[in-house]
This record gives C-alpha cells, sequence and structure tokens, in this order.
C-alpha cells in the first residue's frame, strides 16, 4: 500500500544526507518528492515516494547503521504538533498514548500500539493494509527516533528491555545497534516491538506542560479530521500516480488498490466534489509540471511518466491545462 507521510518529516532525511555530505535536492527530485514543500505542514507526500527516497539515500551511502543517526538531527516541529505535544507530556504512558492516537498525522501507513504484560510494556507497530515495502533504515529510523523522544523526556539513561525489527540483522553494524539501543535486540521478528518496563511508564516528568499538551491535542484532533476528509483524495491521487507510467489508470483498478468498489470510488469522490477523470487529470498536471521543473529529465520521459502514448499527445494537453506548452513552461520555470 502507498498512504501518505506529513512533509515536514522528510526534513530528517534531509539534514542526515547533508551531516553525510551529500546533496539532497537530486534524490528528493529522483524519488518524485518536491524539497519546496518540506517546511509545509499541510503537504503529504505519496508514501510510496517517500520510502523510495530513503531506498535510495541506503543505495547511495550504504551504510546500515545510518538510520540511527537520527538522534543527531530530528526536532519535535518535523512531526508538526504531535513531537511537541510528546515532549510536553506529563508521563511516558501519555507521551505513548499521544503517538498512538496521533502517528497517521506523520505517516498514515502505520499504527502503534501498547499491551502491558507483567512488569513489561510493549509498543509495537502495524501496517494498516497488507505488507508495507520498506527499506531497512526507515524502519531503524523510526525505533531510533522514538527512544531518543523518549530519552529527551524521561532521561538519558533510560533503556527499553528488548527491540525487535522486522528486517534481517545488519551483522556489520551490530555494534552500533547495541551501542544505541543498549538492550538485547531480535531480528527477523514477525512483529516490531520496543519493550520498556512498566515502572517507567506513570513517573512524572520534568518538562510536563499539561495546558501546552492540551492545547497541542486540539490542534492535531483538527489535523486529523481534516485528514480523514482529504484522504480518499490523496489516497486516490498517489494510486493514480504509481499506475500512469504503466499507461493505464482506470477507475476499477485504483478501486481494487484501494480495497473497494468503483462505484464506492465515485461515490466518495463525488462527495468532495471532484469526478475520478478531473482527478486522473490534476495528477497528471501536477506531476508534469514537476517534471517539467527538473531541467535532466526530457519531454519524451515526461510524457511517459506522466501516462501518455507520445510526446504529441502530452504537448496537447499540457497545452489544454495551462495555455502554455511544455516546452514553455520549463523554459518560464
Amino acid at each position: 500500500m502507498s498512504g501518505t507521510a506529513i512533509a515536514t518529516a522528510g526534513r530528517i532525511l534531509w539534514r542526515m544526507l547533508e551531516q553525510r555530505g551529500v546533496n539532497p535536492a537530486p534524490l528528493f527530485k529522483e524519488a518524485g518528492l518536491d524539497p519546496e514543500s518540506l517546511d509545509n505542514p499541510q503537504v503529504r507526500y505519496p508514501g510510496k515516494a517517500a520510502r523510495r527516497a530513503w531506498r535510495l539515500a541506503s543505495k547511495q551511502l550504504s551504510d546500515p547503521a545510518f538510520g540511527l543517526s537520527i538522534a543527531q538531527v530530528w526536532r519535535p516541529s518535523d512531526f508538526h504538533a504531535l513531537g511537541c505535544a510528546f515532549m510536553a507530556s506529563a508521563t511516558l504512558r501519555d507521551a505513548l498514548k499521544r503517538l498512538i492516537r496521533y502517528n497517521e498525522v506523520v505517516y498514515d501507513v502505520i499504527s502503534y500500539s501498547l499491551a502491558e504484560k507483567g512488569n513489561s510494556a510493549i509498543l509495537s507497530y502495524s501496517t494498516k493494509h497488507g505488507e508495507l515495502d520498506e527499506p531497512a533504515i526507515l524502519e531503524d529510523t523510526r525505533w531510533a527516533v522514538v527512544l531518543d523522544a523518549c530519552r529527551r523526556i524521561y532521561g538519558a539513561d533510560l533503556d527499553p528491555l528488548e527491540v525487535s525489527f522486522w528486517h534481517s540483522e545488519p551483522k556489520s553494524a551490530i555494534r552500533e545497534f547495541l551501542t544505541y539501543f543498549r538492550c538485547p535486540l531480535r531480528f527477523s521478528e514477525p512483529v516490531a516491538s520496543m519493550t520498556f518496563p512498566t515502572e517507567v511508564l506513570d513517573e512524572p516528568l520534568p518538562a510536563a506542560n499539561r495546558e501546552l499538551a492540551l492545547t497541542l491535542d486540539r490542534s492535531l484532533r483538527e489535523y486529523v479530521t481534516k485528514l480523514g476528509r482529504d484522504d480518499i483524495i490523496s489516497r486516490t491521487k498517489s494510486v493514480i500516480s504509481d499506475c500512469l507510467p504503466a499507461g493505464i489508470a482506470t477507475i476499477e483498478m485504483v478501486a481494487k488498490s484501494l480495497h473497494m468498489s468503483h462505484r464506492n470510488l465515485q461515490r466518495k469522490l463525488s462527495g468532495e466534489d471532484i469526478t475520478y477523470r478531473g482527478l486522473v487529470e490534476k495528477v497528471r498536471l501536477e506531476l508534469a509540471e514537476s517534471y517539467l521543473a527538473d531541467g535532466s529529465i526530457t519531454l519524451a520521459e515526461i510524457s511517459y511518466l506522466v501516462g501518455f502514448s507520445s510526446q504529441a499527445a502530452f504537448s496537447r494537453a499540457f497545452k489544454r491545462w495551462t495555455g502554455l506548452t511544455p516546452r514553455d513552461f520549463r523554459d518560464a520555470a
């Protein structure tokens, strides 16, 4: 499945790459992510494109411990109000409950849960639909930032009892993993989880700010409500963009990917005052403008990427949409 991710979270990967001396801009553009949206919390990247960026970074750097460097670069504001509300929580339990309740603000593909067994509190996550084609460093980054956030509010001496990963063991970097997590690690597990002693969950936190946390909660609820309204459009656009290079993006095909009938999809889009055909054209235009702004992609390649059988057909459609030929638009950009 694809899903979406808040654009501001992409700043983390951007900083991590800069820290390694890598120019992030070409990588982001190759993945299909607009760098100009990184500071706009109202923009959401297609989940598939976001994961592609992490995969490209992993391939370029060839460092299995790359995901652990997030502790040096992430900021609470990268995660909209969730990061700041987490930091203002009264207890670690409150903080983890906020993560569970509002994680979709950041990345709506996975969901967290917390279970207590004896003296252990197990935080785990799972995909909402089907399998998730994530590179290992993205999973490492997720657990690294969760643990670093907990250590920032509880204390640097906080150590999990155990951390488990979906991906296989990074044998060449296992020392770095043990140094970071400071606990037993399990790899190739069916469930990704981080286990804490139950006793740490309810200790008062020194930086707690109840009024601020409640104010941020209201902001998060409003965002989630809006996300729910926008979700069908963003999810449909994401699937359409994945289908376009093959030249086939029928409503039946897209609806199947969204686990619904095409009639149900038509009805939902109608409720948002947009037709399926209109949404396809919107996706094609947005992609075309993004690709045209990148001078390294030829017009023939762009025609293919946005689902046209020929450059001439693409040029006619683009002029109908904008009043400009693709070449004129590129020159202006």
